[in-house]
C-alpha cells in the first residue's frame, strides 16, 4: 500500500495516529549538544515541531533504544542471613512509535535481533521491546559522503523491517507500508493514494541518492578472501593509525559487545549488576583470568573488530554485520577509512 502526505498535515499524524496513542521516539535536537557541535539524537518527543525531520546523521545510534550501556539488571541487599533481589530492567508497558530511522539503522537493527534473540541465546527483555515497537522510517534526502550502504544492501531504499516508511518528496511525504498495522496507520482521510507522478518523483530521488554514493565496496569479494588474509601485513599498516578510543564501537548500531560488572557498597551489603558496552579496541577487552590476554596486540583487536563485522558474521549468520553507515568514519579522530582497508583486501 502506497500513501502521500502533505507536510503541512504531518501534525495531523503524529497527534491523533501516534502521540494520543503511544509513546514516541525521534530525531531531535533536544539536548545532546556541545559549545562546538550539535548532532541529532533520537529521544522521546511530544510534539511534531520537536522531530528534525530533514537531519543528515546522528552520532548516536538508535541501538541505545533496546540495548542500553549502563543498563541495569537489578540490585541487591542483604537483610539479616537472606539477600533480596529487585529486577531493574526497563519494561515497556505498550508499544512505542520509532519514527525517522534511516534504511541503514532500520537494517541494523534486523542484523542485531539475529545476534539478541536469532538463536537458543535470547535476550528476552530486548525482544520484548522490540514486538512492542512499531517503526517508521525516513530515506535520505542526499547522500553523505561517508555512506556506502548500497555496498551492503542497507540502502538508500530497503524493502523490510518496517511498518512504515516515508519518502520525502517535496510538499508531500510518500508512504510505503510495510506491515498490517502500516497499512492500518495510513487509512486516515487526511491521506491520498499515491499516484503514478507521485511514485515516480520517489523513485526518481533515491536514484538520485544511489548515483551520489560514489565509493562502491565489493563485499562479496572482501569475504571470499578474508580466510587466506588472516596474517596480512596490512592489518599492521592500519592498526598503527588507531588510538584504540573505542569511538566506532560506541557508535557503531551493530557492536553488541558488553561486559557485566558489579558495584557495591563499601560493606557489600547491597549494590547493583550493571551490563555495560566493552569495545573490542580496548587492552582489556580479551583479558582473562589469570591475567592472560588473547589479544594484547592492537593489531589484533583491530583485525577482529573487522573480522567479525564481515567474515565471522557472514559464517554464523549468512549476512555481514556492517550496513555502512559510515559513523566509525565520521567520529574517527585518526580519520580512518573502513572503507579504504576493505579495497585493500
Amino acid at each position: 500500500m502506497e500513501k502521500v502526505l502533505s507536510k503541512a498535515d504531518f501534525y495531523k499524524l503524529f497527534f491523533f495516529d501516534l502521540r494520543t496513542k503511544y509513546e514516541v521516539i525521534g530525531p531531535t535536537n533536544k539536548g545532546g549538544a556541545t559549545s562546538t557541535y550539535s548532532f541529532t539524537t533520537f529521544d522521546y518527543v511530544d510534539r511534531a515541531i520537536d522531530l528534525e525531520m530533514d537531519y543528515k546523521s546522528n552520532m548516536l545510534s538508535h541501538k541505545r533504544i533496546y540495548f542500553p550501556d549502563n543498563q541495569l539488571l537489578y540490585k541487591y541487599k542483604r537483610e539479616g542471613q537472606n539477600v533480596k533481589l529487585k529486577d531493574l530492567r526497563e519494561v515497556w508497558e505498550q508499544k512505542r512509535v520509532i519514527i525517522g530511522l534511516r534504511p541503514c539503522d532500520i537494517e541494523a537493527i534486523s542484523r542485531l535481533d539475529r545476534v539478541l534473540m536469532g538463536n537458543r541465546f535470547v535476550d528476552l527483555h530486548y525482544q520484548d521491546k522490540r514486538r512492542k515497537s512499531i517503526i517508521i522510517g525516513l530515506t535520505c534526502n542526499e547522500p553523505q559522503r561517508r555512506c556506502f550502504c548500497a555496498s551492503l544492501g542497507s540502502g538508500p531504499d530497503i524493502e523490510k523491517g518496517y511498518d512504515l516508511l516515508m519518502t520525502d518528496i517535496g510538499d508531500n511525504y510518500f508512504f510505503r507500508a510495510g506491515t498490517d498495522l502500516g497499512k492500518e496507520l495510513v487509512t486516515a482521510g487526511y491521506f491520498r493514494d499515491a499516484t503514478t507522478q507521485d511514485s515516480e518523483r520517489r523513485d526518481a530521488n533515491l536514484k538520485k541518492i544511489e548515483e551520489g554514493l560514489v565509493d562502491k565496496v565489493d563485499v562479496a569479494k572482501v569475504v571470499s578472501v578474508m580466510a587466506d588474509k588472516y596474517n596480512d601485513e596490512l592489518w599492521d599498516e592500519f592498526s598503527t593509525k588507531c588510538f584504540t578510543c573505542g569511538a566506532c564501537n560506541m557508535i557503531c548500531p551493530t557492536c553488541h559487545c558488553f561486559t557485566v560488572n558489579d558495584k557495591t557498597s563499601v560493606d557489600g551489603d547491597q549494590g547493583t549488576r550493571v551490563i555495560v558496552w566493552d569495545p573490542c579496541h580496548f587492552a582489556r577487552f580479551a583479558q582473562m583470568a589469570g591475567n592472560f590476554n588473547l589479544r594484547e596486540e592492537k593489531s589484533s583487536r583491530f583485525k577482529h573488530r573487522i573480522y567479525d563485522k564481515f567474515y565471522y558474521s557472514a559464517r554464523r549468520y549468512g549476512t555481514v554485520s556492517c550496513v555502512g553507515c559510515g559513523r566509525c568514519m565520521e567520529f574517527c579522530p585518526s580519520h580512518i577509512d573502513i572503507r579504504d582497508a576493505l579495497r585493500r583486501l
